[in-house]
Protein backbone atom coordinates (compact mmCIF):
# COMPACT_ATOMS: atom_id res chain seq x y z
CA UNK A 1 0.00 0.00 0.00
CA UNK A 2 1.26 3.67 -0.91
CA UNK A 3 1.56 6.55 1.32
CA UNK A 4 -1.51 8.67 0.95
CA UNK A 5 0.56 12.19 0.70
CA UNK A 6 -2.89 14.43 1.12
CA UNK A 7 -4.10 12.28 4.16
CA UNK A 8 -0.87 12.20 5.81
CA UNK A 9 -0.20 15.78 4.93
CA UNK A 10 -3.21 16.53 6.55
CA UNK A 11 -2.29 15.02 9.45
CA UNK A 12 0.72 16.01 9.85
CA UNK A 13 -0.38 19.76 9.56
CA UNK A 14 -3.07 19.11 11.86
CA UNK A 15 -0.73 18.18 14.74
CA UNK A 16 1.47 20.78 14.13
CA UNK A 17 -1.11 23.55 14.64
CA UNK A 18 -1.25 21.94 18.19
CA UNK A 19 1.81 21.64 18.72
CA UNK A 20 2.51 25.15 17.81
CA UNK A 21 -0.04 26.34 20.07
CA UNK A 22 1.41 24.35 22.81
CA UNK A 23 4.99 25.75 22.59
CA UNK A 24 3.68 28.86 22.26
CA UNK A 25 2.03 28.78 25.42
CA UNK A 26 5.11 27.42 26.99
CA UNK A 27 6.66 30.03 25.68
CA UNK A 28 9.15 28.75 23.47
CA UNK A 29 11.01 31.11 20.44
CA UNK A 30 9.76 31.14 17.51
CA UNK A 31 13.20 30.35 15.97
CA UNK A 32 12.89 27.41 18.24
CA UNK A 33 9.66 26.04 17.11
CA UNK A 34 10.80 26.48 13.31
CA UNK A 35 13.34 24.43 14.15
CA UNK A 36 11.52 21.72 16.03
CA UNK A 37 9.03 22.17 13.01
CA UNK A 38 11.93 22.22 9.82
CA UNK A 39 12.87 18.68 11.77
CA UNK A 40 9.53 16.97 11.59
CA UNK A 41 9.00 18.32 8.40
CA UNK A 42 12.35 16.41 6.76
CA UNK A 43 11.20 13.47 8.97
CA UNK A 44 7.99 13.79 7.29
CA UNK A 45 8.88 13.81 3.95
CA UNK A 46 11.80 11.00 4.96
CA UNK A 47 9.27 8.70 5.57
CA UNK A 48 7.20 9.83 2.46
CA UNK A 49 10.01 8.69 0.49
CA UNK A 50 10.89 5.50 2.36
CA UNK A 51 7.05 4.59 1.70
CA UNK A 52 6.80 5.27 -1.77
CA UNK A 53 10.37 2.93 -2.61
CA UNK A 54 9.34 -0.19 -0.26
CA UNK A 55 7.14 -2.56 -1.55
CA UNK A 56 6.52 -5.80 0.56
CA UNK A 57 8.02 -8.96 -1.32
CA UNK A 58 5.92 -11.54 -3.24
CA UNK A 59 4.90 -14.62 -1.87
CA UNK A 60 7.25 -17.61 -2.18
CA UNK A 61 4.36 -19.46 -4.77
CA UNK A 62 5.99 -21.52 -7.51
CA UNK A 63 2.64 -22.22 -8.87
CA UNK A 64 0.12 -19.82 -11.17
CA UNK A 65 -1.04 -16.64 -9.48
CA UNK A 66 -3.94 -14.69 -11.30
CA UNK A 67 -2.44 -11.12 -12.58
CA UNK A 68 -4.41 -8.97 -10.28
CA UNK A 69 -3.05 -11.09 -6.81
CA UNK A 70 0.26 -11.11 -8.57
CA UNK A 71 2.82 -8.58 -6.32
CA UNK A 72 3.34 -4.78 -7.96
CA UNK A 73 7.00 -5.91 -8.89
CA UNK A 74 5.86 -8.86 -11.13
CA UNK A 75 3.40 -6.73 -12.95
CA UNK A 76 5.67 -3.74 -13.39
CA UNK A 77 9.00 -6.28 -14.79
CA UNK A 78 7.51 -9.50 -16.65
CA UNK A 79 11.52 -10.43 -16.21
CA UNK A 80 11.00 -11.30 -13.01
CA UNK A 81 9.02 -14.19 -13.48
CA UNK A 82 9.78 -17.66 -14.57
CA UNK A 83 7.42 -20.00 -15.75
CA UNK A 84 7.80 -23.86 -17.06
CA UNK A 85 5.73 -26.51 -17.41
CA UNK A 86 7.14 -29.53 -14.80
CA UNK A 87 5.27 -32.30 -17.36
CA UNK A 88 8.13 -31.51 -19.62
CA UNK A 89 10.62 -32.11 -17.23
CA UNK A 90 12.07 -35.49 -16.55
CA UNK A 91 13.24 -37.12 -13.73
CA UNK A 92 13.19 -35.66 -10.18
CA UNK A 93 16.29 -33.58 -10.53
CA UNK A 94 15.32 -31.96 -14.03
CA UNK A 95 14.90 -28.80 -12.58
CA UNK A 96 18.95 -28.52 -12.87
CA UNK A 97 17.71 -27.89 -16.84
CA UNK A 98 15.84 -24.70 -16.27
CA UNK A 99 19.21 -23.16 -15.07
CA UNK A 100 20.42 -20.99 -17.56
CA UNK A 101 24.19 -20.24 -15.61
CA UNK A 102 25.96 -22.62 -17.32
CA UNK A 103 28.73 -22.66 -14.46
CA UNK A 104 26.25 -23.28 -12.34
CA UNK A 105 24.65 -26.15 -13.80
CA UNK A 106 27.60 -27.95 -14.76
CA UNK A 107 28.52 -27.58 -11.03
CA UNK A 108 25.22 -29.35 -9.72
CA UNK A 109 25.07 -32.19 -12.47
CA UNK A 110 28.27 -32.93 -10.56
CA UNK A 111 26.78 -33.14 -6.80
CA UNK A 112 26.10 -37.03 -5.58
CA UNK A 113 22.64 -37.93 -5.72
CA UNK A 114 22.52 -37.54 -1.76
CA UNK A 115 23.32 -33.74 -2.46
CA UNK A 116 21.09 -33.38 -4.71
CA UNK A 117 18.23 -34.93 -3.26
CA UNK A 118 19.03 -32.42 -0.37
CA UNK A 119 18.81 -29.05 -2.24
CA UNK A 120 15.96 -30.74 -3.76
CA UNK A 121 14.08 -31.28 -0.67
CA UNK A 122 15.62 -27.71 0.49
CA UNK A 123 14.98 -25.35 -2.34
CA UNK A 124 12.68 -26.99 -4.77
CA UNK A 125 10.14 -28.71 -1.99
CA UNK A 126 10.52 -26.38 0.86
CA UNK A 127 11.29 -28.63 3.40
CA UNK A 128 13.46 -27.17 6.63
CA UNK A 129 16.98 -28.04 7.75
CA UNK A 130 15.28 -30.51 10.62
CA UNK A 131 12.54 -32.07 8.40
CA UNK A 132 14.97 -33.50 5.91
CA UNK A 133 16.90 -34.68 8.80
CA UNK A 134 13.93 -36.55 10.14
CA UNK A 135 13.73 -38.07 6.13
CA UNK A 136 16.81 -38.59 5.80
CA UNK A 137 17.94 -40.13 8.90
CA UNK A 138 20.29 -38.44 9.99
CA UNK A 139 20.44 -34.74 12.55
CA UNK A 140 20.20 -31.57 11.19
CA UNK A 141 23.93 -30.96 12.32
CA UNK A 142 24.40 -33.57 9.57
CA UNK A 143 22.53 -31.54 7.21
CA UNK A 144 23.72 -28.17 7.85
CA UNK A 145 27.30 -29.48 7.56
CA UNK A 146 26.35 -31.44 4.00
CA UNK A 147 24.74 -28.10 2.86
CA UNK A 148 28.37 -25.87 3.61
CA UNK A 149 29.98 -28.80 1.60
CA UNK A 150 27.47 -28.45 -1.33
CA UNK A 151 27.64 -24.20 -0.97
CA UNK A 152 31.41 -24.52 -0.85
CA UNK A 153 31.26 -26.33 -4.48
CA UNK A 154 29.01 -24.32 -6.22
CA UNK A 155 30.94 -21.44 -4.79
CA UNK A 156 34.37 -22.71 -6.21
CA UNK A 157 35.85 -21.57 -9.37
Amino acid sequence: MGFNYSKEKFIFDREWEKLREQYITEGISEEAIQELYDFDWSWFRARRNYENRVQALPEEEIDDQKAETRSVLFRKFTSLSASFDETELSGRYAWIDTISDDVLSKKLKRLSDDELELLTLLAIEGYTQREIARKMHCSQNAVSKRLIKIRRILKEK
